[in-house]
């Protein structure tokens, strides 16, 4: 009996960290994807050159923007394993892209409307 609890006891932290990243949500998944630079950078655009735009910690308004750039400002799209751009749609039909602002390496989520509709790509 004694030896049992030893083992549950020196297994259950081992579990509990493995489990971790599986009880975050479905947005939040993309920090355990492999991630790649796809090559395609777009341009951010608006109504107002130089006006911002939310870069959020997941796909939806409901996320927090912890920082911002501008229009006029470009970024790469992110890629999957496969190749694929990583995307989600939010509750409201809108699609949402992960995104990385190459000269601070800052990665995050952008509606598609900021979008410019083709990728500029790299050479």
């Amino acid at each position: 009996m004694k030896i049992k609890n030893i083992v549950i006891g020196a297994i259950a932290p081992i579990l509990g960290l493995l489990a971790a990243p599986l009880a975050g949500s479905a947005q939040s998944a993309t920090q355990y994807i492999a991630q790649f630079n796809s090559g395609c950078t777009v341009q951010l655009v608006g109504r107002e050159r130089g006006s911002r735009v939310n870069l959020r910690s997941g796909a939806g308004t409901e996320f927090s923007s912890p920082s911002y750039l501008l229009v006029g400002q470009s970024v790469t799209m992110l890629d999957n394993a496969r190749g694929q751009r990583i995307s989600r749609e939010d509750s409201q039909g809108s699609t949402w892209y992960f995104v990385e602002y190459e000269p601070s390496a800052t990665r995050g989520w952008v509606r598609e409307d900021f979008i410019a509709p083709q990728c500029n790509e790299a050479l």
